[in-house]
């Protein structure tokens, strides 16, 4: 199945997109489990979201850093 990756900036926007193809949403959500990005990001498979990963930085520590 195919899901995609949305990686986050500091103002919650979708700033790029890494797309997988996983045989499970099992293992869809493990590996984005295991992705690092700075502001988080949103697992989605078609229009279907699975989950939201927060990143280290909040948005408004990273409005701070800027």
């Amino acid at each position: 199945m195919d899901y995609r990756l949305f990686v986050l900036n500091s103002a919650g926007k979708f700033a790029d997109v890494e797309e997988w193809d996983c045989a499970s949403d099992e293992e869809a959500l493990e590996r984005a489990a295991h992705s690092r990005h700075a502001f988080g990001a949103e697992l989605w498979q078609g229009k279907r979201h699975l989950s939201t990963f927060a990143g280290p930085i909040t948005a408004a520590a990273g409005d701070r850093a800027a």
